[in-house]
């Protein structure tokens, strides 16, 4: 025992040691694990490549999506992405006013959702399981969606990976897309620390509550709030938020305020109001995490002042499409400095007449959002209210729901702390992504990157000269996104130094809401390459090279997390401290066995 008591401080020193290496072993394992799981990006989402993307499924099935697009019905398929064939997915049309329009046009350029799990339990590819496919609708740029997730990744604003991808189905040519990854549990898992929270996708449309207006305890009063996880839950953190924001009490204890600052910073200073700023009052996601919510944002192809015109007031931008002087929705649809009577009656807008083919110094071609009080809609049967100065929904799309009411906005803004942050949010937007250097270099890049595709794209809503002519980088060019971010930033600026708004956004030219009436070429009828053979058509042009190669055996991201495959890990550290304690005795019992040293007299 005294011999014992002599080694005790090794012994509790070699435990300690062991504890603390296995938790760090476990904790990285853990973490390395979870990476290997969701690999998804590095394969699809590659900066400076365009992925390749074959739909193979049957004609049959084929045909009844596009024939019955607004059914929104899955259909099974096999999708190969870049040459790795993941089986069983599914297959449908998405969008809301995108996929009405188009449903009612001659294109067939729907945007599409993939679901890797829906026939097969824990399908995936690379850990992805849903991905959305979009067809760039009412933005003859193709660049607005992916330039505005790189602006809110630099603001610091949680996004979806995204990606260009070229599209075939059944190996036959249909057209470039952007690849936008699903807000779902697996964004959560690889995005926060806990995955385990509320998350609600909002929407104005047919529903109350995305406006985030307190209207009492009953969570079923909020119908527009649709549940994504933990549908069967009360609902309580999400009222805790309407609470504290109709209160302005309690704010940061419910709502990751410097997130949502940079969010409204950003929608803002890109004009995007088919947003929780518009009368739409969505294309967001809400997630909860302890008790606390951010703001996630969703679907930017009428970004860069797509959803219509007028001079965007940074103090009050709560609004949805303005007049040429800057004249808003009133209060009750969301916007602001609109007069409270005008004197009108509602009226139907007649359809316009076909659209013309694009001469470069005319009108935008297909569906165009006026800019002019009261003048037409085309092509998009939608009723517009003079009297309200309010957007009426075409026939088959619900009605725009909620007061008006934006206390996200107006809450935030009224704090003279939160307001000074979302000013130096502004500011740095306007100097920096705004600017003419930053955007003319981001434009550049990507252009060079898409324009073989978008030149030869098989359903096409926009001429490739309308692409060009958007691409510009003449500050003066009003069909280019640098002349919006030029102007945009001016007018940023001079209203943070206490002027007013300068910039109409709808003086814009070149696409908007309403978009393209599919243009371009129909399937099957793409054009050949410059030696007669269709381009982009083979592996070989594919963004890495591969063939037509089977997924990897490790493609599912399924592994599930089972104590007992740490043990080798543990054993190392038990061997490790066994050692050590081998090591400490047998140093010891040489120190003991040596004879002393004698002291020269």
């Amino acid at each position: 025992m005294g011999k014992l008591r002599e080694y005790r401080a090794v012994v509790l020193s070699g435990f300690a040691v062991t504890a603390v290496l296995a938790v760090v072993y476990f904790w990285a394992w853990k973490a390395e694990e979870t990476d290997s799981r969701f690999t998804y990006a590095e394969h699809l989402f590659r900066e400076g490549a365009v992925s390749e993307i074959d739909i193979q499924i049957a004609e049959e099935d084929w045909q009844d999506i596009l024939e019955n697009p607004l059914a929104e019905e899955y259909h099974r398929a096999n999708v190969v992405i870049n040459g790795e064939t993941v089986r069983n997915a599914a297959i449908r049309t998405k969008g809301n006013t995108s996929l009405t329009f188009v449903a009612s046009s001659d294109s067939d350029r729907y945007s599409f959702k993939l679901d890797f799990d829906y026939y097969e339990d824990n399908g995936n590819y690379y850990g992805l399981k849903k991905l959305n496919l979009n067809n760039n609708y009412s933005d003859s740029s193709s660049m607005r969606e992916y330039l505005s997730y790189k602006i809110l990744d630099a603001m610091g604003v949680p996004v979806p990976g995204c990606g260009y991808t070229h599209i075939t189905v059944n190996g036959e040519e249909w057209g470039l897309y952007l690849a936008v990854e699903a807000v779902d549990e697996v964004f959560l898992e690889t995005r926060f620390s806990d995955a385990s929270g509320d998350l609600y996708k909002p929407e104005g449309m047919g529903g109350t509550g995305a406006d985030l207006v307190y209207r009492g305890e009953d969570i079923s009063l909020y119908t527009g709030l649709n549940p994504k996880t933990n549908e069967n839950g009360d609902g309580s953190a999400v009222l805790a938020l309407m609470r504290a924001l109709e209160s302005g009490e309690g704010l940061e204890e419910t709502l990751d305020v410097d997130e949502a600052l940079r969010y409204l910073a950003v929608n803002t200073a890109l004009a995007n109001f088919d947003s929780y700023l518009g009368g739409t009052t969505h294309n967001y996601y809400l997630y909860e995490q302890d008790g606390v919510f951010s703001i996630l944002p969703w679907d930017y192809n009428l970004s860069f002042g797509g959803f219509g015109g007028g001079k965007v007031d940074i103090y009050n931008p709560v609004s949805g499409m303005g007049g040429p002087d800057g004249e808003r929705f009133p209060a009750e649809q969301g916007g602001n400095n609109a007069p409270e009577e005008i004197a009108a009656e509602q009226t139907e807008i007649p359809a316009a007449e076909p659209a013309a083919p694009p001469d470069m110094g005319g009108e935008r071609r297909g569906m165009g959002m006026p800019t002019e009080r009261d003048a037409p809609l085309p092509e998009m049967g939608i009723s517009f209210d003079s009297n309200r100065r309010r957007m009426e929904p075409p026939e088959g799309m619900p009605a725009f729901g909620g007061t008006g009411e934006k206390p996200l906005v107006t809450t935030l803004l009224e704090n003279e702390e939160y307001l000074e942050t979302y000013e130096g949010y502004l500011r740095e937007l306007a100097e920096i992504y705004l600017s003419r250097e930053y955007l003319t270099a981001q434009i550049t890049e990507i252009y060079d990157l898409i324009a073989p595709y978008v030149k030869q794209d098989a359903t096409a809503f926009y001429a490739f000269e309308e692409f060009e002519r958007a691409c510009s980088t003449d500050p003066k060019d009003e069909y280019s996104l640098v002349y919006f971010g030029v102007n945009m930033a001016e007018s940023i600026l001079n209203q943070l130094a206490g002027g007013e708004p300068t910039f109409d956004t709808g003086s814009l030219k070149g696409g908007g809401f309403g978009g393209g009436k599919g243009g371009g070429f129909r399937q099957g009828e793409r054009p050949e390459g410059e030696n007669g053979v269709p381009a982009f058509g083979g592996g070989e042009n594919r963004p890495d090279g591969r063939g037509g190669k089977t997924a990897p055996p490790d493609m599912k991201g399924t592994k599930q997390t089972d104590f007992r495959e740490y043990l080798p890990k543990l054993a190392l550290c038990g061997g490790v401290f066994a050692a050590g304690l081998v090591f400490a005795l047998v140093f010891r019992r040489k120190k003991w066995l040596k004879e002393p040293e004698k002291r020269e007299s």
